[in-house]
């Protein structure tokens, strides 16, 4: 998996849309090291994989499936009468709805940054993050190693290819031998700083020079990271901002002690009565839409802004109707329907679907979301409205 670096022309300026992404791991956990080895921390115990055995970048996991047939002779069983359906017990949630006040210069680019994460996770019913020294000087740490050796800036890592060794994306690796290395990988690097981490992921995003409100659409407006967005358990947050000229934003985010969403969590995005949502979806790597190129007007011509509903992480999301309509019609838009079994690179994990209409949406229009399935087997639905900007 490599940073994606693509020139669209929008709205009459050039706008750099670039984002990268590690930790999001088969069943939504998140990439951590023991030892030697890479392993993916989730709810089952005794789980012993290796990175190397398991994921790919983005950063690609293998977060789907398999699954199989039988073949045989049909066997005679007599019926019998289905047990009658029950509500499971809700078990709450353990969430970090308040924080400490941010230390980043008010309106810098870091404040600004984490204060639209929080206000993203808050819309999406998540706990928040808090501001974390550490992992701003890990973030820092990293920001500074990516400057120095990048190919770009006269160093001689690329950071768009993949790192042979683990797997991962070149932009979240570093290598001993180079200049300010402090960490082979994230979590490494938050360890060298004193971060006693259980998770650690880390997303990279660039600006362009259009500030941090810019880098954080870059990652909402695409499905992947999106994704990676949604992690629930995370409880800490650091940044870290370049001056350079393609305003590098490397975030870390974590947790000792993960916070948790109550069992019958069911978030959505865009969030019921948002404005100003964007008219289609942003140009990643990896790339969803086989079938379109991330190379031309693919993306703004032919997709819609991705709306995603979401359940408790390491949950089994089924969907029976998912459809995006405008308010003053009834006829649902032409849309991609994506989900851990039909996505196309096995990123997904089993709690979320995105639904991406075929066509940019229209500006300062109001659409309706209906969705109905089942989370764990229990029947969920939900409709709400949003309305896109200019």
């Amino acid at each position: 998996m490599t940073t994606l670096k693509a020139n669209l022309k929008l709205t009459g300026f050039l706008a750099t849309i670039s984002a990268c992404v590690v930790g999001f791991m088969r069943y939504h956990g998140f990439m951590f090291r023991i030892g030697n080895k890479f392993l993916l921390k989730d709810t089952m115990k005794n789980v012993n994989r290796t990175l190397f055995a398991t994921a790919i970048a983005i950063f690609v996991t293998a977060c789907g499936g398999g699954g199989g047939s039988t073949s045989g002779s049909p066997v005679a069983t007599t019926p019998t009468t289905p047990a009658t359906p029950t509500t499971p017990a809700v078990v709450p949630g353990q969430l970090q709805t308040s924080v400490p006040a941010l230390t980043y210069a008010a309106g810098s680019e870091e404040f600004v940054f984490v204060t639209a994460f929080n206000d993203f996770r808050q819309k999406m019913g998540l706990g928040l993050l808090a501001q974390n020294a550490a992992l701003d000087k890990s973030a820092q740490n990293h920001l500074q190693y990516v400057l120095a050796n990048d190919v770009n800036n006269g160093g001689t890592v690329n950071m768009n290819t993949t790192d042979a060794a683990t797997g991962l994306p070149t932009f979240h690796v570093e290598a001993a031998a180079n200049a300010y290395f402090t960490g082979t990988v994230p979590f490494d690097r938050a360890k060298a700083v004193g971060y006693a981490a259980t998770y650690v992921a880390e997303q990279g995003t660039f600006g362009g020079g259009k500030g941090a409100a810019v880098a954080f659409e870059s990652l909402v407006r695409t499905v992947y990271h999106r994704a990676g967005l949604l992690f629930q358990g995370p409880t800490d947050v650091g940044i870290a901002v370049g001056k350079d000229r393609s305003q590098t934003f490397v975030i870390e985010y974590g947790n000792v002690k993960a916070q948790s969403n109550a069992s019958d969590y069911l978030g959505a995005y865009p969030a019921d009565s948002q404005t100003g949502v964007g008219l289609f979806a942003g140009v990643e790597n990896p790339n969803p839409f086989p079938d379109l190129s991330t190379s031309n007007a693919d993306f703004p011509t032919k997709t819609g802004y991705p709306v995603s509903v979401v359940a408790k992480e390491f949950a089994t999301l089924e969907v029976i109707t998912f459809t995006l309509t405008e308010a003053s019609g009834s006829t649902p838009l032409d849309a991609r329907l994506m989900t851990k079994d039909n996505d196309p690179n096995k990123f997904l994990g089993s709690n979320i679907a995105f639904l991406v209409a075929k066509a940019p949406l229209k500006p300062n229009t109001t659409y309706t979301v209906a969705f109905s399935g089942r989370v764990n087997n229990a029947l969920v639905t939900k409709t709400w409205k949003f309305t896109t900007g200019n």
